[in-house]
């Protein structure tokens, strides 16, 4: 099975570079396609110089991380996506070796990993998937509506697909990795608001009727928690 790595990067020039090198390093990965997404700090550069293939995406088309992630899966013939963000943080290769072998072993469908929130690990290994870095068959991104792709909103559509077909899901906590998150990147005031704002994006999914509430228990039925 050909495993290629996408990962979507919009001015991620800090951590894209470690981010690709790490991806390099998955012991299933073909090569690591990084999609500039109107970056305007170097990303590009700094990705190509690590080893990437890079997809450019221009204004006024770029600015949307789930059409980013279709120009990455657009730019590769591989049966399988492995799916990082660029913004991680102490992400190793060790990492993705063990989000990716669940998937190679055919134990599970999507396999994902969560970044490290300590105590609330718990909790959020049993929420639904949110996180950037997970494995899943082309297929499952290429079933999804051209409608249904649209910002921020894409993992939990992806959850959806997955969840509707009943197929089985590993999660585990990638420990130790983090990411940088919006406040880090845009300053207190103006990170706040984007967070809320992506989250309440997230939130309003099924309110929207993108995805069925009970797709969740389905998620949940079908899930094993590794590591």
């Amino acid at each position: 099975m050909i495993v290629d790595v996408v990962v979507s990067a919009r001015n991620e020039a800090p951590t894209v570079g470690t981010v690709v090198e790490a991806c390099l390093g998955c012991s299933y990965a073909r090569q690591v396609i990084v999609v500039d997404d109107g970056s305007t700090d170097g990303t590009a550069d700094l990705a190509a110089a690590a080893g990437a293939k890079v997809v450019h995406r221009e204004p006024p088309d770029a600015g949307s991380k789930a059409h980013a992630m279709e120009a990455g899966v657009a730019a590769t013939d591989a049966d399988a996506i492995l799916f990082v963000d660029a913004d991680c943080l102490y992400l190793t290769s060790a990492h993705l070796d063990e989000i990716c072998l669940p998937f190679i072993d055919r134990r599970a469908a999507m396999s994902i990993g969560t970044f490290d929130y300590g105590f609330w690990n718990w909790l959020v290994l049993h929420s639904p998937p949110t996180t950037g870095e997970r494995i899943i068959p082309r297929w499952v991104f290429e079933a999804i509506p051209p409608e249904k792709l649209d910002g921020f909103t894409i993992e939990y559509i992806i959850n959806g697909v997955i969840a509707e077909h009943r197929l089985p899901v590993t999660a585990r906590v990638m420990r130790g990795v983090t990411h940088r998150t919006k406040r880090d990147k845009f300053g207190r005031l103006e990170g706040t608001i984007e967070t809320v704002r992506m989250f309440w994006d997230v939130i309003s999914v099924p309110l929207r009727g993108l995805v069925r509430f009970r797709a969740y228990w389905y998620y949940l039925r079908a899930l094993t928690i590794e590591g």
